[in-house]
């Protein structure tokens, strides 16, 4: 009977523990209100706590009211002044991020422009999330093929103090791939991205590359590289759960492509259909298995979909989902070639 009483006393712990958000000036710490966080009124509101500071974006300054002996008094403070900032990450910014990963980027745009302009005025000091809203908007905007925006914004966001960090500068890059990629200029995209993969060491980076890289390979013909390529992110990037869909799907096309009289003993359709099973299987709301449903035979399709609601209902995985052992499925091709 102690349990519930356990988990809520942890719960209550860990609300209280979590950081709010704060602003660091030299000297001392405010507390602010959250200017993301609404009432359940028609429009809503501001939620505001009249014990921490108002932000007032239109002149750049922070109240903070403070009560001593009975008479109130108020304190103004610089947005210029901030030194750092603690701030958990938005709902908005979450909720734009989700947005991206279930292929919806122009909501994911929406949600994002918000949380740009609060944090634009305290775009380069530590802490700010104007970075990571900015590269956000930047992969939105990649994922609706928007070049003359994405362009536009591209050359704004090139001038700014961040663009000169590492991993900013490669995500940079990236988008510009992108962009060259959709001009047709695979040759030089495949080779860009092989060169970007021996310089950058987050797993994200890596497996967006390689999406990348493979995607040149397979508009370029090259299907066996492209296959080894796609088949990198679930094997060495697992983690990277959003992209896994997109690599298996592209190695599926690859196989496809493989396929040929010459290579019809090694049944590449098969192997292909096996992939694209697997999507439908273990990843059925994303974008890539209703492209996979196209691919596969209506029989197959259907034995997909089946399953997909057997496993949805609390059934076991299905015996031999590639995703179950993605490294030996990438292996059993690549021992086939030797």
């Amino acid at each position: 009977m102690r349990r519930p009483l356990l988990l809520t006393a942890f719960a209550l712990l860990a609300a209280a523990s979590s950081p709010a958000q704060t602003f660091v000036f030299k000297g001392e710490r405010w507390e602010v209100n959250d200017p993301f966080k609404l009432d359940n009124s028609v429009p809503p509101k501001p939620v505001v706590d009249p014990k921490k500071g108002v932000i007032n974006a239109v002149k750049g300054t922070v109240d903070l009211t403070s009560n001593k002996g009975g008479f109130e008094s108020v304190t103004t403070r610089k947005l210029s002044e901030v030194t750092e900032i603690i701030w958990p990450t938005p709902a908005r910014l979450q909720e734009a991020q989700n947005n991206v990963n279930r292929g919806e980027p122009a909501k994911a745009l929406d949600n994002v422009e918000a949380v740009l302009k609060f944090f634009e005025p305290l775009k380069n000091v530590p802490g700010s999330l104007w970075v990571k809203a900015s590269l956000l908007k930047l992969d939105a905007l990649d994922r609706l093929e928007n070049d003359a925006a994405t362009n536009s914004f591209l050359a704004n966001f090139e001038k700014e103090e961040a663009a000169k960090q590492p991993e900013v500068a490669t995500q940079i890059q990236l988008a510009k791939l992108m962009l060259r990629a959709r001009k047709g200029e695979h040759d030089a995209v495949i080779r860009e991205a092989t060169e970007l993969l021996t310089k950058v060491d987050s797993s994200e980076l890596q497996a967006r590359l390689h999406l990348t890289k493979g995607n040149s390979l397979l508009a370029a013909k090259k299907y066996e590289a492209a296959m080894t390529t796609y088949l990198r992110v679930p094997v060495f990037f697992g983690s990277e759960t959003e992209m896994i869909p997109k690599a298996l799907l592209g190695a599926a096309r690859a196989f496809r492509g493989m396929d040929s009289p010459a290579m019809r003993d090694q049944k590449l359709e098969a192997v292909s259909n096996r992939y694209l099973y697997d999507i439908i299987v273990s990843y059925p709301v994303s974008k890539e298995a209703e492209e996979a449903k196209k691919l596969l035979p209506p029989e197959e399709r259907a034995k997909a979909e089946a399953d997909q609601k057997k496993i949805a209902a609390g059934g076991p995985l299905p015996e031999g989902v590639i995703m179950a052992k993605p490294k030996l499925a990438a292996e059993e091709k690549v021992e086939g070639n030797k």
